[in-house]
């Protein structure tokens, strides 16, 4: 966590001073965009950072990294907007959420409710998503998406301690696992 806290800060001094060195370049001629985001299996996690490369004219390679429910998140995609002006986007992105070697929630059991010792397995998901883009200042982005994450793989969790579980918290935890609606919120600042 304290590292990715140094990453955002160092991110947004980063981009406090891109601000400064890009005032004279034309909205849309910027091809490098660092910035924060957040939302619900979103690209960046719950929290994290950012980063959209200019690959083409209307072509974005995307990068991010944050905490998200899972563990933390990694992604990787592309995005196709216009360069300038508002606009609406798309894309398709990957994204790996490390999991979580150990962690306890209280689950129903066949016992009863009680503290349950889970593993959190790694997860792939692919997500296609469609985008809204506000420009403003300088050729900054704020925008939102929205998508559906597929989750790549089978085993998703593994009860550590021997507790059985009902069939009530197998779907609340398959409800929990990475891929579904994908909902983001991001800001960028143009370099």
């Amino acid at each position: 966590m304290k590292k990715l806290l140094v990453f955002l800060l160092i991110t947004t001094v980063i981009s406090a001073s891109a601000q400064e060195n890009s005032a004279s370049k034309a909205p849309g001629s910027h091809n490098i965009y660092l910035g924060i985001g957040t939302g619900i299996e979103s690209f960046s996690g719950l929290i994290g950072v950012t980063a959209d490369i200019k690959a083409a004219e209307k072509l974005f390679v995307r990068l991010g990294a944050g905490i998200g429910g899972w563990g933390g998140k990694l992604s990787a995609g592309i995005r196709g907007e216009k360069s300038t002006g508002n606009s609406i986007g798309y894309g398709a992105f990957f994204s790996y959420a490390s999991g979580l070697s150990s962690f306890t929630t209280n689950l129903e059991t066949t016992t009863g409710d009680r503290d349950v010792n889970l593993k959190l397995s790694p997860a792939m998901v692919f997500t296609p998503e469609f985008s809204y883009k506000w420009v403003f200042g300088n050729g900054h982005k704020l925008f939102i998406a929205a998508g559906y994450g597929v989750l790549l793989q089978k085993d998703r969790w593994k009860v550590l301690d021997g507790s059985i579980l009902t069939d009530t918290s197998k779907k609340t935890l398959n409800i929990l696992t990475p891929g579904g609606v994908s909902v983001g919120l991001g800001l960028q600042f143009a370099l």
